[in-house]
This record gives structure tokens, C-alpha cells and sequence, in this order.
């Protein structure tokens, strides 16, 4: 769900906190004898209003939310209301609960098929990845909105196969190596950060998940699934950053940082690049390994037209302009060049940031 960010949405979130409160207290008995309340039918079909139809409407209000989102709010607010309201108030209307829960059913049921048809056409996905003639970070998600369904669940779950693929069955694969590439992650300390996590990680795997077992099982088997899944995870990676450096190719920029962030931008929608410049604002997304220390970006993009750029779990961001940071500034500075001449980019301030790394 994305906030609007409009006095509206403001106005909204107040009323949904007033409408929240006001059905928390209704039916607490303290208030009830305070008040001198006897509670009936009506009560409750405005308390049941209020969660299927008010609730919504202020919550579309202020994010903007898709018909599935819509529907699972409708149906949370109808188990919501069967908590607030005693069962002797509520059993006339349980039918509407039961209708909402079996609807959201259907929906999760619909989603989940769609999984099942992502397996079954892994042949044409397969060929639409051969086709586009790129490695699978950057080829299986449009191959799969290509040929099956841009559903956010489907793109969750092809994400987390991306992870289990590159934690597990790169390890033979190599780097490109042509004058394209310009690498991210040889002149930080990012391998060796993630190493150092995976190690922190294990340790306290097998530390705390053992005290823990005594005391709670569950909370100790959420808590050793979690930390499986984080060493997967960085050793995903550690294998993207080795594999994936900055790439010019097919009259496209390819750029990721791990599993969290990637895009391909066209060359010719390149508008600006912007040398020495810092980040403009906390909204632009920086393309830089972590070191143990900040780091700043060598140059900021600037778009003629927003890209989509995948984020974690396949989610998507539309951005106009990005920042990069890299091991060897003045090569990508002279590929850049080279490719400006094609495509007539606008390049700044280049001489700063060239002299600034190379001291």
C-alpha cells in the first residue's frame, strides 16, 4: 500500500483512527455502564458498516489499494467486528463473516493457482528467457509477466526461487568479462561484511536457538526458519555482486545491487549524468555497495522518461533518476563518453569526480 501523501489522506487516516476507537469502546462494559448504553441489532449492523464499508472507504482514501487489497480489508474488519462484539449480539449476523472469509478464500485459491500455472509453463519460460538473452536476475521476472501473469504473488515466489538459484547453483558461473563491465564490489568490503553476518548469524543460531528451545519451541523454530533463510539470503548475495557488476550491453545499462535493487536502462533515455554530485534526496535510489564505512555516489542519472526498477521480493518502484558508485570511475566515466556520443548524453562535472578518485 502506498500513502497518498494529500491533506485528504490525513483527513482520512483521523476519521479511520476516530471510526477505530469508537467500536473499541462501544462494547467495553466500563463505557456501556458509564454511559448507561443498552446495546442491541442496530449497534452492530453500524459497527458491521462501519468495518466492510467505512473502513475501506477511508483506508482507499488514503492509500492506494487494489481490489484484493480491498477485499482482504473487508474481510479483516469482519473478523475484527467478531472479536469487538459479544456473541450473543453477533450470532444473527455471522453469515456475513462467513461469506467475506469464504471470498477471501477464493481469492488466496485463484493467487495460488497461479503458481501451479507458472510450473506448468516453465518450458515457454524458459525459451522467453532465451529469447531476451540475459542472465536469469534480470531475465526471469519479464519472462514470467511475459508469458504467465504480472501478480505480485507470482513475482514473491520467482524472487525467492532467484534466491535459492544464485545461493546454491552459481558457483561455477563466471563474471562477463568485456569493455562493458565496470565491477562494484572489488575495491569495498562488502564480501567480507556479508560474510561476517552469515558467520554472526550461525553463531547465534546455535546459541540462542537451543536456550530458546527450552523456553518457547515455536518462537525457537520461527526463529531458526528466519535465520536459515537470512544465510541464503547473503550467500545469494555475495553471489550476485560477484557475477553482476555494472554491464553496458545491447544498447542497455545493466545495474543491481543484490537481490534488493536492479533496472536496465536504456541508453537513449539517459537525459543527464551528474559527476561529484550527492544523493539529491533520501527517494533516490543508490546503487553502491555497503562498506564499513558511508559511502558516497561518484555520479546521479538522470531520466527522460520513469523506469520501473525491481525491488525486494519483486516489488516495483518508478524512478527517474539513481545514483552509482563503482571500483574504477574513470572507465565507466570513458564508456559513458563513448556512448554519449551515440546518444548525445549530457555529461557534468566529470573531471571532479575523476581527479577525487584517482588521489
Amino acid at each position: 500500500m502506498v500513502y497518498r501523501k494529500t491533506m485528504y489522506a490525513n483527513i482520512a487516516i483521523a476519521l479511520l483512527f476516530l471510526v477505530l476507537l469508537s467500536n473499541l469502546l462501544i462494547y467495553q462494559s466500563s463505557v456501556q455502564d458509564f454511559l448507561s448504553l443498552q446495546l442491541n441489532s442496530g449497534a452492530v449492523m453500524g459497527s458491521l458498516i462501519d468495518f466492510a464499508i467505512i473502513v475501506p472507504l477511508l483506508m482507499h482514501a488514503a492509500f492506494r489499494l487494489s481490489f484484493k487489497q480491498t477485499i482482504g480489508i473487508i474481510v479483516v474488519g469482519l473478523v475484527i467486528a467478531r472479536i469487538l462484539i459479544p456473541t450473543e449480539l453477533f450470532s444473527p449476523f455471522t453469515g456475513i463473516l462467513y461469506a467475506g472469509i469464504v471470498i477471501e478464500i477464493l481469492l488466496i485459491v485463484a493467487e495460488i493457482s497461479l503458481i501451479f500455472l507458472v510450473i506448468w509453463k516453465i518450458p515457454k519460460i524458459r525459451l522467453q528467457m532465451k529469447k531476451v538473452n540475459e542472465r536469469a536476475l534480470f531475465s526471469l521476472l519479464p519472462s514470467v509477466e511475459t508469458v504467465v501473469t504480472k501478480n505480485i504473488l507470482v513475482r514473491i515466489v520467482m524472487s525467492e526461487f532467484l534466491m535459492m538459484y544464485y545461493a546454491f547453483f552459481t558457483w561455477k558461473k563466471k563474471a562477463p568479462i568485456h569493455e562493458g563491465v565496470v565491477t562494484m564490489h572489488k575495491k569495498t568490503s562488502a564480501v567480507a561484511f556479508h560474510m561476517m553476518v552469515i558467520h554472526a548469524i550461525l553463531i547465534e543460531t546455535i546459541g540462542i536457538h537451543w536456550w530458546l528451545h527450552d523456553k518457547s519451541l515455536i518462537l525457537s523454530m520461527i526463529l531458526l526458519i528466519f535465520n536459515i533463510y537470512s544465510v541464503f539470503f547473503f550467500m545469494a548475495e555475495i553471489q550476485i555482486m560477484k557475477l553482476h557488476p555494472l554491464e553496458i550491453k545491447n544498447e542497455n545499462l545493466y545495474i543491481t545491487k543484490g537481490l534488493t535493487t536492479r533496472i536496465v536502462v536504456p541508453l537513449h533515455i539517459i537525459k543527464e549524468i551528474e559527476w561529484g554530485a550527492k544523493t539529491p534526496n533520501k527517494n533516490t535510489i543508490l546503487f553502491a555497495y555497503k562498506d564499513f564505512e558511508p559511502v558516497e555516489p561518484q555520479a546521479v542519472i538522470h531520466l527522460s522518461r520513469p523506469i520501473e526498477a525491481t525491488m525486494f521480493m519483486g516489488m516495483k518502484k518508478s524512478i527517474t533518476e539513481f545514483a552509482i558508485r563503482v571500483d574504477e570511475p574513470e572507465q565507466l566515466k570513458l564508456m559513458l563518453l563513448n556512448e554519449g556520443e551515440r546518444y548525445k548524453l549530457t555529461l557534468k562535472k566529470a573531471s571532479v569526480i575523476i581527479t577525487s578518485n584517482s588521489r
